[in-house]
């Protein structure tokens, strides 16, 4: 049912939240050869410039509409309170379209509008009510960061009385909000937002670099023929929905930060279809639904993607219509694609969040550190052939494995787990285990896997010790020739385990 309910988020999403946009006549018109250009983009610009330094442009959109294979655009710090910016024309492999921020300050861009303070009227309870502008269309509303869950399929608010903490219910003009704390919104930066930040449509071979974008539907909108796209440096951040969706083939996600994306289970970092997917060297925080979701196609489930470098902290609880619980998305969900590589990544789960959940086969998980994962790794039946080493497992919120017998067989072995309080638990062919004896027993096999403290640096701090246990305690995987910071794996006789190699200080 849920792997249902997601399959009908990613039509509404990719059907419902198209905004097709003219051509203009400038992409109707032939254009004459020329070299690569350098253009630039300010605040202070006007778009009636020639778009050089001295004389930039004011808009990314004058950019978008400009550029050809080969083009930068350097962006000066500021922010862009643009409209959803529409990206069309495509670089090629030998010349990419770069579009990357200079000087002082964050390229800050957003579609949203900030609300007056003072028109919020209260209602009842915790509801406030106002007027939304005449311009305003399917608001999606925001307190200071925070996103507020808005209706649809899968969030259902009918009437005033339907609100939960942290949502909001429009009705024509008449904007409804209930706040997470309870609070008055003449107290708060309050702002909407109807469309996504960027909308990539059949654009390819493009570089964004050191972008922030933020408040608006989605951050990254890609349609159509859309591939071959780096984000890079970029900040994602306070967005209703999903941070990048959905992610075509051969796109690279890299030293980006991704902060207080979505507000429902459903809301994730990243929401991608694409084969080949990188995904680097990234912080995710506050997300609310999954910091990535692999979807993909059924029918087509080779050439995965590679996962590595990441750092996921601060999990944070979803909105849901069901107050009695929390809910917490999955830090990486793969559920579509066989063959991805997963490795060198920090979890930090808060004993709310889980690692990974595998849903495909012929995956490889290898040298990541779980810290309060609710559940480290969770197989799903018929989720075969993959394979588990050189992880560190710390204090298990429910289960450091769950593994049911319809995903067997799997590779599991050279992993170090460990609780510093309560009981420990493996869940392997239905069987619960207390200890790793019980769970080697039971079938988990792990014959050098071991149970012992690994001495990490802090509890914010995933690397070694000079006395772990880890060290060179793993087994070489050739695919994996450093760590997380790029040290070489070994430093010693033998791969440590966990995201980072110990290396004594000179």
């Amino acid at each position: 049912m849920y792997v249902k309910m997601l399959g009908v988020m990613a039509v509404s999403l990719l059907a419902g939240q198209l905004m097709p946009e003219p051509a203009t006549p400038a992409e109707a018109e032939p254009q004459a050869p020329r070299g690569p250009a350098t253009y630039f983009v300010a605040p202070d610009g006007a778009d009636a410039n020639p778009g050089t330094e001295a004389e930039p442009w004011a808009t990314l959109k004058k950019a978008a509409a400009a550029v050809r294979p080969g083009d930068t655009v350097r962006i000066r710090a500021g922010v862009y309170a643009e409209p959803s910016v529409w990206f069309k024309r495509a670089g090629t492999q030998a010349n990419p379209i770069i579009f990357k921020a200079y000087g002082d300050g964050a390229v800050r861009i957003t579609p949203s509008t900030l609300l007056p303070r003072g028109n919020w009227k209260r209602v009842k309870g915790a509801v406030y009510v106002m007027t939304l502008p005449p311009k305003a269309k399917k608001p999606h509303v925001f307190q200071d960061e925070l996103p507020l869950a808005r209706p649809g399929k899968l969030f259902v608010v009918k009437t005033v009385d339907d609100m939960v903490p942290n949502s909001s219910f429009t009705e024509g003009k008449t904007l409804y909000v209930r706040l997470a704390d309870g609070s008055d919104p003449n107290q708060s930066d309050m702002r909407w937002a109807s469309g996504h930040v960027l909308i990539l449509d059949g654009c390819h071979h493009t570089v964004f670099d050191g972008l922030t974008v933020e408040y608006g539907f989605n951050g990254f909108k890609q349609n159509n023929d859309t591939h071959h796209i780096t984000i890079r440096n970029c900040t994602i951040r306070s967005i209703a929905s999903q941070g990048i969706q959905p992610i075509g083939d051969d796109c690279t996600i890299e030293d980006c930060l991704f902060r207080m994306v979505g507000s429902t289970r459903w809301d994730h970092a990243l929401y991608g279809k694409g084969k080949r997917m990188v995904v680097r060297n990234n912080v995710f925080e506050k997300i609310s639904g999954c910091a990535v979701h692999q979807y993909g196609r059924l029918d087509d489930p080779d050439s995965g993607g590679s996962f590595y470098g990441n750092v996921f902290r601060e999990p944070r609880a979803a909105t849901d219509r069901n107050q009695t619980r929390e809910r917490h998305g999955t830090d990486v969900l793969l559920w579509s694609r066989d063959e991805n590589w997963v490795y060198n990544n920090v979890f930090y789960g808060g004993n709310k969040r889980p690692g990974i959940s595998l849903k495909r086969s012929n995956n490889r998980i290898f040298n990541n550190t779980f810290v309060g994962s609710r559940v480290g790794i969770t197989f799903f039946p018929n989720s075969t052939g993959n394979t588990v080493r050189n992880n560190i497992l710390v204090d298990a919120g429910e289960s450091f494995v769950k593994w049911p017998a319809a995903a067997k067989p799997q590779t599991l072995d050279y992993n170090l787990y460990f609780r510093s309080h309560g009981t420990p638990q493996w869940q392997v062919a239905g069987t619960k285990c207390s200890s790793l004896s019980a769970y080697q027993q039971a079938g988990g096999a792990e014959q050098n896997s071991r149970w012992a403290d690994p001495r990490l640096a802090g509890a914010a701090d995933a690397r070694l010790q000079p006395d772990s246990p880890a060290i060179d305690a793993g087994v070489a995987v050739a695919q994996i020739a450093a760590d997380k910071d790029g040290v070489a794996r070994p430093q010693g006789k033998a791969p440590d385990l966990g995201a980072y190699e110990f290396r004594a200080a000179p």
